[in-house]
């Protein structure tokens, strides 16, 4: 290590004095003041060695401590989260709402790292007790603010994560009624259909989150003969909302409902093949292919057709160029998302279909893999092609 002796002796250089007279001194010295020729000349440490010496140990210290407040947070975690349900009856609303929200939050991390050393708050009754008795209060609100609409949008969607549906199922069907705001109920309905489809990738192995093609391959254990929910308030408001006067609301429902399955879940959607909402018949055909059944197959092949089509801003003659421009902006991100919604569709009835079927498939499906504006798309019509024309 450099001492602080050592750097004094790079700043300043003494020299003994002989007892000898001046004269003899400069002649060995040279010049008064100068230095000898022999000695190099005196220089600061460079950057770089200050550097080495002060501020990577620091560095190294600062990164030690950050993991040991790191670990010090993991280990405070179990505190955490009771604290945030005890906040959740705070007389303080932004408190208590901060609190659902951290909760909320903490559902989320959990969803993709599970808890090793415990049982996941999705499944913890003081979890599942607040939060749904905290959503069933909010909407009880005769004029809730803005903030308390979007707590309920927020808490509906979080009711989706909880594993307890004799508890979440009643509070979700009363969130998707009429009376209450658009975006809460959307959140209700999508909560509905995701804890639905978890029952029913546990039934039949099917898996939604998938991105690659099954088809051509077993037929999966499907119609199913009992709904995954039997939730009665549920299933009523599901029927409500697929004749619901928002188009946003029924393709919801059919979604769901595809998902719920069982045979009053497939007399539904057969009917909503005939709605007039684009996504609400896409939804009821693709539900309709997931439990098995073929009566949705004009409805995917008409879309896949229409797919190829461009957007066409003549429907909006009239319109301001805004609004032209967001109606093309959405359909650059929805047309995606249904194609390859519908691929998946017809890679669940391969099996299922006739010879004349898989041959209109088919060709549509060489169009879509040449043809489409969206790369994923063209390579998920790629996969399937390749599925179906077998080893």
């Amino acid at each position: 290590m450099v001492k602080s002796s050592d750097f004094d002796s790079f700043a300043i250089l003494e020299f003994p004095m002989s007892s000898g007279s001046d004269s003899s001194q400069r002649e060995h010295y040279g010049a008064a003041g100068s230095r000898p020729e022999e000695l190099p000349p005196v220089t600061p440490p460079s950057a770089g060695y200050i550097v080495q010496l002060f501020l990577i140990p620091a560095l190294i210290v600062m990164a030690v401590v950050g993991v040991w407040a790191l670990f010090g947070k993991l280990a405070d975690s179990e505190s955490d989260w009771q604290q945030l349900v005890a906040e959740l009856g705070s007389s303080n609303e932004h408190r208590r709402w901060r609190a659902a929200l951290g909760l909320a939050q903490l559902l989320r991390n959990e969803e993709i790292t599970p808890p090793e050393d415990r049982e996941p708050l999705a499944k913890h009754p003081l979890v599942i007790d607040s939060l749904t008795e905290l959503l069933s209060q909010s909407l009880k609100t005769q004029t809730p603010s803005e903030e308390d609409l979007s707590h309920q949008e927020y808490l509906a969607r979080t009711l989706g994560a909880l594993n307890a549906d004799e508890k979440t199922m009643p509070v979700l069907a009363e969130a998707a009624q009429e009376m209450h705001n658009i975006e809460v109920r959307k959140s209700a309905l999508m909560s509905i259909a995701v804890i639905a489809g978890r029952r029913f990738d546990a039934i039949t192995g099917y898996s939604a989150k998938e991105d690659k093609i099954t088809a051509g391959g077993e037929t999966k254990s499907v119609p199913l003969e009992k709904p995954t929910i039997s939730d009665a308030a549920v299933q009523q408001q599901l029927k409500l909302c697929a004749q619901d006067k928002e188009p946003v609301v029924r393709h919801l429902a059919a979604f769901a409902i595809g998902n719920v399955g069982g045979p009053d879940s497939a007399d539904l959607l057969k009917v909503m093949l005939l709605d007039g909402d684009r996504f609400a018949r896409a939804n009821a055909a693709v539900g309709l292919a997931r439990n098995g059944s073929t009566d949705g197959v004009p409805i995917l092949l008409e879309l896949l057709n229409e797919s190829l089509l461009p957007f066409d801003a003549s429907a909006l003659k009239g319109k301001a160029a805004n609004e032209i421009q967001l109606a093309e902006n959405n359909f650059l991100v929805e047309q995606p998302s249904l194609v390859r919604t519908c691929l998946r569709a017809v890679s669940d009835l391969w099996p299922r279909l006739s010879d004349p079927e898989k041959a209109e498939f088919k060709t549509v499906v060489e169009k879509i893999s040449a043809e489409f504006f969206a790369p994923q798309v063209r390579i998920q019509a790629d996969e399937l092609l390749r599925k179906i024309a077998g080893p």
